[in-house]
């Protein structure tokens, strides 16, 4: 079989990230599966046709969080929703179970949970279901980790992991008990191993037809090491000719760098036969996805892992299916799941590939909301039709009180019929920029309020995103950014400006309810520098109120209502924008629906200068500055497409 060159160099992918970035929240989406713009797009009775259930949701069963789905048809067409069940809290280590719910009726209603294993405090995650067709048999491969251990205990060799196999032969009504596989398939220098998550695939062609194939990922010690390090960090495919009884290990990718870092890793088989793994990349490629391609069944890779084409995410799980070519639909169709976002696990997509992967767009928006880990099956739709099921985790953009994360409140499952990934992108919904082009793209629903100066917006986890873009990455020069805000919410601090990124270069201003009410804003760069100013004064308080952060070469203010409520010493000459991934949000942080601001946003400024008190106060009284040119004003008085 001829082999297929895709080596991609990584200064070309470096060169696009911007692009990608642009593209992709311009590109990224028709509109969610259930709202009322695809309604009108295809009609109501068509928009109707949709399901979309809550499979799992947070305290159910008595369990506190269910994370990393993994979905599978079984050989009678039953749907299985497997999911780790998390006892106490939604962290990844502690006492979890393995879970699992049935859909009699393709996903319109779901059975009771069964609980498939409950070892006591410990933990089993990673599930990865495969369906052997030849034997009627629906093989799950989950792994077990002791519940008082963490990753470094691990990693250090203070605490080992165990692989397990169990099965069903009646479509997931019973199960065997768990068979330990770990000496079939740890070679002996893998310390933290796992499968997947998601699904496995069962070969169709070639002289492996039959063969199950199960990816993964691992860590690895060289010899005379300890502990593992950034560089010791590979994948691997798990292989069985014997429908699940035996196991070894196939492909192997361990590269040694910490540019390419596979985890997570999801896998298809291309209509040539050949297999195609896709992965979460913990290194430093621009997209945050690696692949790679199998012409042997997956004992082998063509060539290791490397940057994908055409898609930038988060640092996350994804899932890949494929659509073959028919009568009907002529182009054989690869399609992956990931959020549509670099730095925020929100916006799932599904992203098409006609060309085994080399090339990816973005399709069908699945949910522009909080979204995180998903899996993939094709699914008949009768009549010679197709739907995608994804089975995905998912929240609401706000839940009062709720301190936990919102990405993995639900584990949510809808079909999404084939149809709907050929559909025309609708244009994003966007608050214009009044000074130059640098509209801000809107997540969520915000409604329009009067503000300051005319009107403004009302947020509640909704937020507004300004591009990536050199006019707004201030790097090391003085900068000035200002809005109105109002709230009266006092469940957690919230952002209403928040810039770049959640660790590295970045600025922010905050009002925190958490710590008195105050406002904060913090400068922090690329060279280590740190400023944090605070406002004292209650301004939880239902009043609209004025804050300006300004950076000058001489030191960093924090004004209030057009008056200085703090200051701090220069920051250097360290840059708040290298190497962001993404731009500046109104109303929460960037990392994902995060320090949500809950109330009115109004007028938001920003210049590529540092302006004086004078001008400040002038902005606050005005809304206009005298001697300075904006970068961007958003009014926020409207919402257009």
């Amino acid at each position: 079989m001829p082999m297929t060159t895709r080596r991609r160099p990584l200064a070309a992918v470096l060169a696009g990230l911007t692009a990608l970035t642009t593209m992709a929240a311009l590109c990224g989406a028709q509109a969610s599966a259930v709202d009322a713009g695809e309604a009108a797009r295809t009609g109501a009775g068509e928009a109707s046709t949709l399901t979309r259930t809550t499979v799992f949701t947070r305290g159910e069963g008595g369990y506190h969080t269910f994370r990393i789905p993994s979905l599978v048809e079984s050989p009678d067409g039953t749907l299985l929703a497997f999911a780790e069940a998390k006892v106490t809290d939604p962290d990844d280590w502690g006492d979890m179970d393995i879970v699992l719910k049935r859909s009699t009726d393709g996903g319109a209603t779901w059975g009771p949970i069964q609980v498939l294993v409950d070892d006591g405090p410990n933990k089993w995650s990673n599930t990865v279901a495969v369906v052997d067709h030849v034997r009627g048999r629906v093989v799950v491969n989950t792994y077990r980790y002791d519940g008082d251990a963490v990753g470094e205990d691990f990693e250090c060799g203070r605490a080992s992991v165990g692989a397990f196999t169990i099965y069903s032969d009646d479509d997931g009504a019973t199960w065997s008990q768990p068979v330990d596989i770990t000496a079939q398939i740890n070679p002996g220098n893998w310390r933290m191993f796992s499968a997947g998550p998601g699904h496995g695939i069962q070969l169709t062609q070639g002289e492996h037809a039959g063969r199950l194939v199960i990816p993964g990922r691992h860590s690895y010690v060289r010899p005379g090491q300890e502990c593992t390090d950034l560089t010791g960090a590979g994948g691997h495919a798990l292989l069985s000719d014997d429908g699940g009884q035996t196991w070894q290990v196939g492909a192997v990718d361990e590269q040694g760098i910490e540019d390419v870092r596979p985890s997570e890793i999801a896998v298809v088989e291309l209509a040539d036969g050949r297999l195609y793994f896709n992965a979460r990349d913990q290194g430093n490629t621009p997209g945050q996805r690696v692949d790679a391609i199998s012409s042997d069944g997956g004992e082998t890779l063509d060539e290791p892992y490397d940057a994908v084409n055409g898609i930038v995410t988060s640092k996350v799980e994804g899932s890949v299916t494929r659509l073959p070519a028919t009568r009907t639909s002529r182009r054989d169709r690869v399609v992956l799941s990931v959020p549509n976002h670099p730095t925020s696990r929100e916006k799932l997509t599904l992203f098409s590939s006609f060309d085994d992967g080399e090339t990816w767009t973005p399709s069908y928006e699945v949910y522009d909301g909080p979204s995180a880990y998903s899996d993939l099956a094709v699914l008949d739709a009768g009549h010679g039709r197709r739907d995608i099921g994804v089975l995905y985790e998912s929240g609401e953009r706000l839940y009062p009180g709720d301190p936990d994360q919102t990405y993995h409140h639900d584990i949510t499952f809808v079909r999404v019929p084939e149809r709907r990934l050929d559909l025309r992108t609708p244009p994003p919904a966007v608050t214009p920029d009044a000074a130059g082009d640098n509209d801000a793209l809107i997540s969520g629903v915000p409604k329009i309020v009067p503000g300051t100066f005319g009107k403004g917006l009302s947020l509640a986890g909704d937020f507004a995103e300004l591009p990536h873009n050199d006019d707004l990455s201030f790097g090391s020069e003085p900068f000035t950014a200002a809005a109105w805000f109002r709230t009266d919410y006092l469940a957690n601090n919230q952002a209403i400006l928040y810039a770049h990124s959640r660790t590295g270069p970045r600025w922010w201003i905050q009002v925190e309810p958490n710590n008195g009410n105050v406002i904060r804003a913090q400068l922090s760069t690329d060279q280590g520098s740190t400023r944090t100013l605070t406002a004292p004064g209650d301004f939880v308080d239902d009043a609209w109120h004025h804050v300006a952060l300004v950076r000058d070469v001489d030191g960093v203010a924090l004004y209030v209502d057009g008056a200085l409520a703090a200051t701090g010493a220069s920051i250097g000459t360290g840059s708040v924008s290298a190497g962001a991934r993404t731009g500046i949000r109104v109303g929460a942080r960037v990392d994902g629906i995060h320090a949500q601001f809950v109330g009115g946003v109004d007028e938001v400024w920003l210049f590529d200068t540092a302006l004086n008190a004078e001008q400040v106060a002038d902005l606050a009284a005005t809304n206009s500055v005298q001697g300075a040119t904006p970068v961007t004003h958003l009014p926020m008085t409207r919402i257009t497409r």
